[in-house]
């Protein structure tokens, strides 16, 4: 019996344990059904027990396979760090890097990330993946993802980049902005909020003394995206809780004022999350390093609100 390990058919059955099917693996590996069952077939001949008792309704994973399918992440997860580092030689940063990004944050910031990282690290390709979902990096292909939000894998590897604020505004011609002096008043107005699937309060947080506020808005008007939100406050529809990345230029600018200056939605961490601490190549350290300054630079007017208390910042 000839048992070594092919990972690329562990990589599939452990495909087939979580998405529950062949045909369900076969589209998140990206590869014909034929090519999942075969690889499988070829594991369990390899290792002399079956992994995977099939019935014509429904797959069972079998003592064998419960064993494999626990360990299969990190045998994967060392094999992937391993080929990271044979091919991370050399002294300049190379290579391809494949990262997903949350789709407002990528349509605002990462066309001038991607173009900095070209123009200081000419062999780096980069790939970036709008995608609104955590991915299964390993499975995915993805060489690290940015997240919003608590991190919930301690073993992953990860960069913390800083905060996002919400902050509430309005177009400048807006009638009775005067009368707005607290959080609840905002139910004097009208609102641009998300589409009703995702309705939900408005938390606030004030800054001299945290304390803090729930609102659970009334839209007149809801739209599928942050974006859209943007375009239709900018052309008088009414006021909304926006991140302060998508806003800052046109709070800048005078296109939008923030209302209740003293008063911000709850913050949320930044991250950039990769595999695993020794998952980072040179060229994702180097792609994260771009991201950084380009962050902190502030004449992308990305910066966020100041802290609402000390320790938050």
């Amino acid at each position: 019996m000839d048992n070594d390990l092919d990972l690329s058919a562990v990589r599939a059955f452990r495909s087939v344990a979580r998405e529950g099917s062949f045909s369900n693996a076969a589209r998140a590996l990206r590869v014909p059904k034929s090519t999942v069952s075969k690889r499988v077939r070829d594991l369990e001949d390899r290792l002399g027990v079956r992994l995977i008792e099939r019935t014509t309704r429904q797959l069972r994973l079998t003592a064998e396979g419960e064993v494999l399918v626990a360990r299969a992440d990190r045998l994967l997860s060392e094999a992937e760090d391993i080929r990271r580092a044979l091919s991370d030689s050399g002294s300049a940063p190379r290579g391809h890097l494949r990262i997903a990004v949350p789709q407002m944050f990528g349509q605002l910031i990462m066309g001038r990330v991607g173009a900095a990282l070209r123009a200081r690290h000419p062999d780096i390709t980069l790939e970036c993946v709008f995608l609104d979902r955590p991915p299964d990096m390993l499975e995915e292909g993805f060489d690290g993802v940015l997240r919003v939000g608590p991190l919930e894998d301690s073993s992953h590897g990860a960069r913390r980049l800083g905060e996002a604020a919400a902050v509430l505004v309005a177009p400048p011609g807006l009638q009775g902005l005067a009368d707005l002096q607290e959080p609840e008043d905002i139910a004097r107005f009208p609102v641009v909020g998300v589409t009703p699937a995702y309705w939900g309060s408005w938390d606030f947080v004030r800054a001299s003394d945290g304390a803090s506020r729930q609102v659970v808005p009334v839209p007149a008007l809801s739209l599928g995206s942050a974006l859209a939100i943007r375009e239709a406050v900018m052309a008088g529809a009414g006021l909304s809780l926006l991140p302060y990345l998508l806003v800052g230029p046109d709070l800048q600018s005078g296109r939008l004022i923030r209302l209740l200056p003293e008063w911000e939605g709850n913050r949320k961490e930044i991250s950039f999350v990769y595999p695993s601490p020794q998952s980072a190549t040179a060229r994702l350290r180097a792609f994260i390093d771009v991201l950084v300054e380009e962050l902190r630079n502030p004449a992308n007017a990305w910066i966020p609100v100041p802290p609402t208390k000390p320790g938050r910042g």
